[in-house]
């Protein structure tokens, strides 16, 4: 039994598409792990026997147990104890509940990642068993890194910004870490930033990916392609043709071909979004305001990519201002700047923001 000293023993040395993030997560995270039917095999257990109001304090690192999750098991039988598990790395604290007789504690586990667990004893002089759970050693997955399995646990919780930010520490840690890149191109897809996790997954194949991963990515990469595939040379001759005669200030000719082109079946949603877009700009030039409104508004609900949504806000942007809505239109426009304008788009809107702050009733 190890001596109960605060300093730490370490443990035995034989310790050493399409898929959407929901499904990633499942994969990901929990590996087998917390499924009804998985099996947790049992690696190593410790007995400490506690006085009274006695704590001891252990630490397990990555080298420890090489696994990408694992489960510790404290158990007191009859006696109850207080346990805390904290992570070194960010100091942030896994678990800690007091007065329980067993407790249980899923660890998400990777590269870099080390904790430091404190038992103490309540009452009476008590042994407590602690068992190290993990994968059957036949079925041990590849583990990821700390930021990855920080940014799985921040996406659980809801956190898609910050899930995205543990990956970008990941890979400026590491950037030849592949399984950042794939969950990366992941949020990124959700958040129909396509072109960006294009370059991510294509970068992210290149390198060592562990099965599952790969097929991951590989999912990811297909669905891609199809979301930014260009549109069918027909639809966009007719594209380049309302264009033509938005520039020429034909409001009415655009918006009828607009309608005529919308009644056919088969348009894929980018198609849709962009005639709506259009369609709005045409009963713009008509001052059919509100209709515009409304196309505009339906475009969005079908906008396939950021970059869409950036242009529709930037139309609806100058329309509100024309209706003199100053403060929906510096909204639109802000919106269209976060979601990543064209160059010269982006150019009118910072002006337009200009002459919206410099309004005497701004």
């Amino acid at each position: 039994m190890p001596k109960k000293t605060s300093s730490v023993r370490p443990l035995p040395s034989r310790f050493r598409a399409r898929l959407l993030l929901p499904l990633l997560l499942g994969a990901l995270l929990w590996p087998a792990a917390g499924r009804a039917q998985y099996k947790w095999e049992t690696w190593h257990t410790e007995t400490f026997t506690l006085e009274p109001g006695e704590s001891f304090q252990f630490r397990v690192a990555f080298e420890d147990i090489q696994v990408r999750s694992w489960k510790l098991v404290v158990d007191g039988q009859d006696h109850n104890c207080d346990l805390s598990v904290l992570r070194v790395k960010g100091e942030s604290l896994l678990y800690y509940k007091t007065d329980e007789s067993r407790h249980e504690v899923l660890v998400p586990w990777g590269k870099g990642e080390e904790l430091i667990v404190v038992l103490t004893n309540r009452r009476d002089k008590a042994t407590f068993t602690v068992d190290f759970l993990g994968p059957p050693r036949d079925q041990v997955h590849a583990a990821y890194s700390y930021h990855v399995n920080r940014a799985l646990e921040a996406f659980a919780a809801g956190r898609r910004l910050d899930a995205q930010d543990e990956c970008g520490k990941a890979l400026r840690e590491d950037d030849h870490d592949e399984v950042a890149k794939v969950l990366l191109a992941s949020f990124l897809r959700e958040g129909r930033y396509y072109t960006r996790a294009a370059v991510l997954v294509d970068d992210a194949l290149k390198g060592d990916l562990p099965p599952e991963m790969r097929t991951l990515a590989e999912d990811l990469q297909s669905e891609l392609v199809t979301l930014r595939a260009p549109l069918s040379p027909a639809i966009q001759a007719r594209m380049d043709r309302i264009n033509t005669l938005l520039e020429k200030s034909s409001g009415k000719q655009a918006a009828e071909l607009c309608d005529q082109v919308l009644r056919e079946d088969g348009l894929p949603l980018r198609a849709k979004s962009q005639l709506h877009m259009l369609r709005g700009r045409a009963l713009d030039i008509q001052d059919r305001d509100f209709e515009a409104i409304d196309a505009f508004t339906t475009a969005l609900g079908l906008a396939r990519s950021k970059a869409e949504e950036a242009v529709i806000y930037f139309h609806m942007g100058r329309l509100y201002r024309k209706m003199g809505n100053q403060d929906q239109a510096r909204g639109a426009f802000t919106i269209a700047l976060q979601s990543g304008l064209p160059g010269g788009l982006e150019l009118q809107a910072r002006e337009y923001l200009k002459e919206i702050e410099s309004h005497p009733d701004h």
